[in-house]
């Protein structure tokens, strides 16, 4: 029975954590390797309000990185939206992430409540100390609840 149980949390898990269908929007000192968003099982992504949504970037890094920080933008017909994030991962990289080297960069947005109940294109950007781009991608959104 209880191999039957861990069999079942783990096929959950592998479902919620599903790689997204996304438009790299102009990557530079890394390649996307997969996009995990989660809450994301169907397209547009949906992002109750009131709760986080995690984000999961692996890519390989075509030069080595010492900094990073994260910008995240909402599109809304057409006109940007900045969406405020924790950089705690940028913030406490203290290592040099190697060329070559496969990284996983891990994250999360709050969807305030206050936010309308709208579609939007996210623009996820990681960007090095001199705002160039390391990856960068965009994702469809809707915001509900």
């Amino acid at each position: 029975m209880l191999k039957v149980a861990v069999v079942v949390i783990a096929a959950a898990f592998v479902a919620a954590a599903s790689p997204v269908v996304f438009k790299d929007c102009g990557s530079e000192s890394g390649t996307i390797k997969s996009v995990d968003v989660i809450p994301c099982d169907t397209e547009p992504c949906p992002f109750a309000r009131g709760k986080f949504a995690n984000v999961t970037i692996v890519y390989t890094a075509n030069v080595d990185i010492s900094k990073c920080h994260t910008k995240v933008t909402g599109y809304v017909m057409g006109a940007p939206v900045p969406f405020p994030v924790p950089d705690l991962q940028c913030q406490n990289l203290n290592r040099t992430i190697k060329k070559g080297e496969t990284f996983t960069y891990t994250n999360a947005v709050m969807v305030k409540p206050e936010y309308p109940h709208v579609r939007v294109v996210v623009q996820w950007e990681v960007l090095d100390e001199n705002d160039k781009k390391i990856v960068c991608f965009d994702v469809p959104v809707e915001i509900t609840g």
